[in-house]
């Protein structure tokens, strides 16, 4: 438990920028600014904080313990996230606190009911908020004249990613309860995620089990966007030797490779699925390129429409930054890809 305690403390110290993280004391900060401060992808620095927490002093790693421990919603950080969106509203879908997600409106009216992009964030199925993956695509989608919602959903060690799953497909499902008074149209559903939850959109969106379950028919998404995910396969992401972040896929999949593959996206292609993907990956990332390659070929040969494209010049970070900035590659693609699935 504790090395998961250190890791989310670590993750929410990349996710601020080490440098900048003036809670923690300036020798504190110089160990890991040693450590792991040799990229600017928050991504890798929480990974590699993960990796070498043994070479932190006893008093680093206590240090960095306790800030994760005054942001886990008992006042913290993780409780002004979950604040009302600016512009939006925040909707509980579920009884549990994570159950819940933002609501952003769109701004462009064309007299009809707007179709709705849903967000998933990441972070290794154990961390992360809706707040801190989401940054400014409320407003980008809005501006295009879709409906925006980001999702939280329960964590690892609390739930395994079968039941983040089914939390995706229940959101979905009390969305569409209420389209009429969101003024989205309950039949136009575009799901999107990044790294973990580019994993889960995927799940949702191929093995239909979850949206049944939900009382969701799959015919209402329209399309799926994945921004750098490298567990579709997660059978062969595990056997994999590069993998920086092993640890978060034991706690979620553990060891049976039964249970892997049953979480796994492509195991599912050949059922009913989204009809419309697109998947973007990081150029440089060879996991992330082969594990999008494979998704997106076993699609095609299931009768799916996909765009599989590596993004030039990026990060895991950027990529999902860019998903809300115009004129960037990955922008640009989502953009392309919305208006011709519209």
């Amino acid at each position: 438990m504790q090395k998961w305690i250190f890791l989310g403390a670590a993750v929410s110290l990349a996710a601020c920028g080490v440098a900048a993280q003036e809670r923690l004391s300036k020798p504190c900060r110089a160990e890991v600014i040693k450590l792991c401060a040799v990229s600017r992808d928050r991504s890798a620095i929480a990974a590699c904080l993960m990796e070498k927490q043994a070479s932190l002093t006893t008093s680093c790693s206590s240090e960095l313990r306790a800030r994760i421990a005054g942001a886990d919603g008992r006042g913290g950080r993780e409780a002004n996230l979950r604040s009302a969106p600016l512009g939006g509203q925040e909707i509980s879908y579920g009884d549990h606190r994570k159950q819940n997600l933002d609501y952003y409106p769109a701004k462009v009216s064309t007299g009809k009911a707007a179709p709705l992009v849903i967000f998933i964030h990441g972070g290794g199925w154990s961390i992360g908020d809706k707040k801190t993956g989401t940054g400014t695509k409320a407003s980008f989608y809005n501006d295009m004249g879709f409906n925006f919602a980001s999702l939280n959903y329960r964590l690892v060690p609390e739930v395994k990613p079968d039941a983040q799953a089914a939390d995706i497909a229940k959101a979905i499902a009390y969305l569409r309860s209420r389209a009429t008074g969101l003024g989205f149209d309950p039949d136009e559903i575009y799901v999107m995620g990044h790294s973990a939850g580019a994993h889960l959109a995927a799940l949702v969106s191929t093995d239909t089990q979850y949206l049944a379950a939900a009382g969701v028919p799959v015919s209402a998404l329209k399309g799926t966007i994945l921004l750098d995910g490298a567990g579709y396969d997660v059978v062969a992401q595990m056997a994999y030797k590069g993998n920086l972040v092993q640890g978060m896929y034991d706690a979620a999949f553990g060891k049976d490779p039964a249970t892997q593959a049953a979480l796994s996206p492509v195991t599912h292609v050949a059922t009913p699925n989204a009809a419309n993907w697109l998947i973007l990956h990081v150029d440089s990332r060879p996991d992330a390129r082969k594990q999008s390659e494979a998704l997106g070929n076993a699609l095609t040969a299931n009768g799916a429409s996909v765009s599989v494209l590596p993004v030039p010049n990026s990060s895991h970070s950027s990529v999902n930054r860019d998903a809300g900035t115009a004129d960037t590659f990955t922008g640009n693609a989502i953009a392309k890809f919305l208006g011709q699935h519209r």
